[in-house]
């Protein structure tokens, strides 16, 4: 029999990316198991690749961030401009999209002067036809 997620799964999940660090005391309850059936959830969402690992997230006080879109050239693997991508410090998380954008990637920087360095390091990457880049001003969640 195939395993599906449940509400009660979905309802974790919600609660794990608000605090992954959660007791699962504390998850069962707001879920309505107990300790030992809501630890088994949770091992359960990591054994099927649901939950693929715990993170944190780290204030960056007075830094910049910002979301960049990178249009691609065909001729070069997207997975090779990833990786160069990538090796930048201070990049995060990074996608590949469909559409008229082939990539998306989080960075972020101590401030303006440091994030415009880092931007022209990826646009000389070999592939890198085009860069638009939005600055990120408040984050709701």
């Amino acid at each position: 029999m195939a395993w599906k997620m449940d509400e009660i799964d979905r309802k974790i999940l919600a609660i794990l990316r608000e605090n992954a660090n959660i007791p699962n005391a504390a998850l069962g309850k707001k879920v309505g198991l107990s300790e030992p059936a809501a630890r088994r959830r949770v091992a359960n969402l990591l054994k099927r690749g649901v939950i693929r690992r715990f993170t944190i997230e780290v204030s960056q006080a007075g830094a910049v961030s910002a979301i960049v879109f990178v249009r691609a050239s065909p001729q070069i693997p997207l997975p090779r401009i990833a990786g160069e991508i990538s090796k930048v410090d201070g990049v995060g998380f990074l996608y590949e999209l469909s559409g008229q954008i082939d990539i998306a990637f989080s960075i972020f920087a101590q401030d303006i002067e440091s994030l415009n360095a880092k931007i022209d390091a990826i646009r000389e990457i070999k592939g890198v036809e085009k860069t638009e880049l939005a600055i990120i001003m408040k984050k709701w969640r």
